[in-house]
C-alpha cells in the first residue's frame, strides 16, 4: 500500500511589473496578489484549470494596483475564507507607476479601498496586518506564513510631529510591502512583495529589504534562500549588490522581462553573489514549484505574457 504524500506547490503566474501567486497544499490553496486587472482572464482561467472554487486566503502585501489589481473580482466570484490587507492611508507621494502623485490620483487610490472593503464583506474574515504583532503567522492548513514589515510606515511619518515628513505625503506604498517567508521540506521561501532598500534620510526605510532578510535569518539560523521572488520585480536599486549578498538565493523568480532588465544589474548581482543561481522570468512561462519532496522541480508552462501581446498591439 502506497504512502499517501501532500503536496505542496508555488504558482507563479506570467505576469510582468505585477505578482500573482498560488499557493497550493493538499487541495488548499491561497492567492498571494491579484495582479493588475487586466490579467484577470488569465487568472481566472487558470484557477478553473486548478477547479478552484474555495480560497482559504487572499493576502494582499500592499496598496499597489498592479497587486490589488483583481481582487475585488476575485472576492466577488470565488469563496475566499479570509482577506489579509494592510489600511490604506493615501498618503504617498509616489505612485505606483513611479510618478509624483496628485490628489486625482490619491483619491482614485481611496476609491479603490473603498470598494475592496465593501466587497470584504463576503469573505468568512478580514485582517488588517497594521494591527498585528511581527511577524504574523498565517495558518495555511498547518503550513506556517510568516509576515513581515507590518507597520505602516507612511502614517507613521505622516502622524509624527517629530518627523520632517509631518503631514507631508511622500515616499511610495512599496515601503509597506509585506513580504511573505515559509519554510517546507527544508526549501526556504522568500516571497518579497515589493520591498525596497530606498535611498532615504528614513533608517527604516534606507534599508528596509536587507532589515527583513536579516531578521528571518537570525529568527531561523539560516543565511540564504532556496527560492526568491525578488523584490519589486526585479527592478533597479531595488536588487542591489548588498541585498543579493544577504540573499544569496538558489532560483530567483523575477516578474519582468528583458525590455527592462537589461537597464539594471539585477541578474548580474545575483550571479555575483551565486554563481549557479537559476533565473526564471515570467514574461514567456509560468512556473509551477513543487516542493513536495526535498529535491525541488520546477514545471515550465510557456505562455506569453498578456503585458507583452499588449505592447506589441
Amino acid at each position: 500500500r502506497g504512502t499517501y504524500m501532500k503536496t505542496f506547490k508555488i504558482h507563479f503566474l506570467n505576469t510582468i511589473w505585477s505578482d500573482s501567486m498560488i499557493l497550493e497544499y493538499d487541495n488548499h490553496f491561497g492567492i498571494v496578489d491579484t495582479a493588475s486587472k487586466f490579467y484577470y482572464p488569465m487568472i481566472k482561467d487558470y484557477l478553473t484549470k486548478l477547479n478552484i472554487q474555495d480560497l482559504d486566503f487572499v493576502f494582499l502585501s500592499h496598496f499597489h494596483s498592479d497587486h490589488y489589481g483583481n481582487l475585488t473580482s476575485i472576492i466577488n466570484e470565488y469563496n475566499v475564507k479570509k482577506l489579509y490587507i494592510k489600511k490604506y492611508s493615501g498618503h504617498e507621494g509616489i505612485t505606483g507607476s513611479g510618478y509624483q502623485s496628485n490628489e486625482e490620483y490619491l483619491i482614485h487610490e481611496k476609491e479603490r479601498y473603498e470598494e475592496i472593503l465593501a466587497a470584504s464583506s463576503k469573505c468568512g474574515n478580514t485582517i488588517f496586518l497594521d494591527d498585528l504583532d511581527e511577524p504574523y503567522i498565517i495558518n495555511f492548513n498547518g503550513i506556517n506564513l510568516e509576515v513581515y514589515n507590518l507597520v505602516n510606515h507612511l502614517v507613521k511619518l505622516y502622524d509624527d510631529p517629530n518627523s520632517s515628513f509631518y503631514h507631508v505625503n511622500k515616499f511610495t506604498e512599496n515601503a509597506n510591502s509585506a513580504p511573505i517567508y515559509f519554510e517546507y521540506k527544508g526549501h526556504k521561501v522568500f516571497l518579497g512583495s515589493d520591498c525596497c532598500d530606498n535611498e532615504s534620510s528614513v533608517s527604516e526605510l534606507n534599508t528596509m529589504a536587507r532589515t527583513i532578510v536579516k531578521k528571518i535569518y537570525k529568527r531561523h539560523n539560516i543565511d540564504y534562500f532556496d527560492i526568491y521572488k525578488s523584490c519589486h520585480h526585479g527592478g533597479g536599486g531595488t536588487n542591489g549588490i548588498e541585498l543579493l549578498k544577504l540573499i544569496k538565493p538558489k532560483h530567483m523568480i523575477i516578474t519582468n522581462t528583458d525590455k527592462y532588465l537589461n537597464n539594471w544589474k539585477t541578474i548580474e548581482n545575483a550571479k555575483c553573489t551565486r554563481r549557479n543561481v537559476k533565473i526564471y522570468q515570467t514574461d514567456y512561462y509560468q512556473y509551477v514549484f513543487d516542493l513536495s519532496k526535498v529535491k525541488l522541480n520546477v514545471l515550465k508552462i510557456p505562455n506569453e505574457s498578456l503585458f507583452l501581446q499588449l505592447n506589441k498591439s
